[in-house]
């Protein structure tokens, strides 16, 4: 009977042992499975992934702070006509361009040149860099290269209109420049000349912006005058400090600084300063900025070559050889 009777109860005990060991194993096997699933993403996706612009998240302010931060924040893959992620550059070529214009010259002619070439009115262009906005002229392309590339300038940068050459539309290029050809005047450019000054205008003919000075200080001026929106500019980046009585500057908002020139203002101070073409009512920013890009970059404020010395400054800036060819010479032509 007592034989009997435990039979049941060991029989009890290893099905209970069973039952243990089948459920532990259940449960450790489901604690392995992954919590989440990934997948292959097709090559369009990860495209538009890189492209992705990072913008500020929901419930932040719309203030100038906050558009200005979200701007900054920008990351847009860049895929320019002719490849370069994989070359090193000394020099930046930097220009806004519209859709009637052709960008692609630099990346064509200029290969030893790290092209940056924003689309002012069309931010979907395939192989372009987007703006903020089309606002400003090509100081909108310029301030953005100045924020966005602040931690990864060139030795030399160059801020250059998108018109190539040919007159009229060129007619802000150098004028002995064959053709006013922009090429032309990148080739031969001096860099000795601007790592030692910093900053360099790439038109040594002072007509127009020499001739004609600015005078901010007055308080009656023409109508369309430059003066009134340079007055705003000049009191959002310094406040209360005085206005100059003169500005003058060889046109037409065409240069080459260093990079060490750059980086001696903050990236705060750009951005500022793209707050302020974002937020002004000044019909034409763009053109204040003309007669402010030299102050910048620490020029006086009337930055203009003597006539008598035209031939000094194009050597200066431009190679002409060691014979000292004339204007027209060095650049394989006249007009």
């Amino acid at each position: 009977m007592i034989g009997r009777a435990g039979f049941p109860r060991a029989g009890a005990a290893t099905i209970a042992l069973m039952l243990f060991i089948w459920t532990y194993t259940f449960h450790t096997s489901i604690s392995t499975v992954p919590t989440t699933v990934t997948s292959n993403h097709s090559p369009n996706k990860n495209k538009q992934n890189e492209a992705e612009v990072q913008t500020s998240s929901p419930g932040e302010g719309m203030g100038a702070a906050s558009t200005n931060d979200r701007i900054a924040s920008t990351k847009v893959q860049f895929s320019p006509p002719i490849e370069t992620e994989s070359k090193t550059f000394e020099k930046t070529v930097i220009m806004g361009k519209i859709k009637t214009e052709d960008g692609e010259w630099p990346q064509k002619e200029l290969s030893d040149w790290r092209p940056v070439v924003y689309s002012m009115d069309d931010p979907e262009a395939e192989g372009y860099f987007p703006v903020s906005a089309n606002k400003g002229r090509e100081a909108m392309a310029y301030l953005t290269y100045l924020i966005n590339f602040y931690d990864n300038l060139t030795d030399i940068n160059v801020f250059i209109h998108a018109h190539n050459g040919s007159y009229p539309k060129a007619w802000h290029n150098e004028p002995q420049s064959a053709k006013y050809s922009a090429v032309q005047m990148l080739q031969l450019l001096r860099l000795d000349n601007i790592r030692e000054n910093g900053y360099v205008n790439l038109r040594c003919n002072t007509n127009p912006g020499c001739i004609t000075k600015l005078r901010p200080n007055q308080n009656t001026f023409k109508e369309n005058a430059i003066e009134p929106g340079w007055q705003k500019l000049w009191k959002h980046m310094n406040e209360d400090k005085p206005l100059p009585e003169e500005v003058a500057v060889a046109c037409c908002a065409q240069f080459a600084v260093s990079k060490e020139k750059i980086r001696e203002r903050p990236k705060a101070y750009y951005e500022k300063l793209r707050e302020w073409v974002l937020t002004t009512d000044c019909s034409d920013p763009g053109r204040v900025f003309e007669y402010f890009w030299h102050i910048m970059f620490g020029m006086p404020m009337v930055h203009c070559e003597e006539a008598w010395k035209y031939q000094k400054c194009i050597c200066r800036t431009y190679d002409c050889g060691n014979a000292k060819r004339s204007p027209v010479d060095i650049f394989g032509g006249g007009f």
